[in-house]
């Protein structure tokens, strides 16, 4: 009867215990909830980019290094990408500039003299978005890379200009990895 209760009292204390074995799969996270209205006039929020995979770019408009330079690598690892640049100034005085004045500066990172480079064209600039700030982001250039059910499946703090690594990134986002 000894052994009968001391096995009753070891499956109890066990009990609470069982599927506790660390081998359970990492929640991915989610991209915070958003709604920002871009250079371009229109409103891109989590309901719009639902569906998509898309690359954000943390920046600021006084960011010309390493922002401008992540963004150009970007367009230069596959140009036509689905980017949103979101400032991580407040939106109210952040730097001054418009957001299309912001956008030009970033299209004008690499012109030289006559040759205008390239334009950025598919990337949305928005002000103010705390989203940054939620995701504990506090180098500007910094990337999130989400896939189409709104998970962040890679999370880079800092320049990032390496193109095979952005395409493998990007490639993991869009389920063609």
């Amino acid at each position: 009867m000894a052994k009968i209760n001391t096995l009753v009292l070891i499956l109890l204390v066990l009990a609470p215990l069982s599927g506790c074995t660390g081998d359970e799969e990492e929640t991915t996270p989610l991209f915070p909830n958003f709604s920002e209205v871009a250079d371009n006039s229109q409103t891109y929020d989590n309901d719009r980019m639902a569906g998509n995979a898309f690359i954000v770019v943390f920046s600021a408009e006084w960011c010309n290094n390493p922002c401008y330079t992540t963004m150009h690598a970007i367009w230069n690892a596959q140009a036509e990408l689905p980017v949103l640049v979101m400032s991580t100034d407040p939106a109210d005085g952040a730097g001054g500039l418009t957001l299309s004045e912001w956008h030009d500066s970033a299209n004008a990172h690499d012109d030289e003299g006559e040759d205008t480079g390239v334009e950025l064209s598919t990337y949305a600039f928005m002000k103010g978005s705390d989203v940054a700030k939620s995701l504990d982001i506090t180098r500007p250039g910094s990337l999130a890379f989400v896939n189409e059910v709104g998970e962040i499946t890679y999370l880079h703090e800092g320049r990032m200009d390496d193109s095979a690594e952005i395409l493998e990134k990007w490639n993991e986002a869009n389920g063609s990895a």
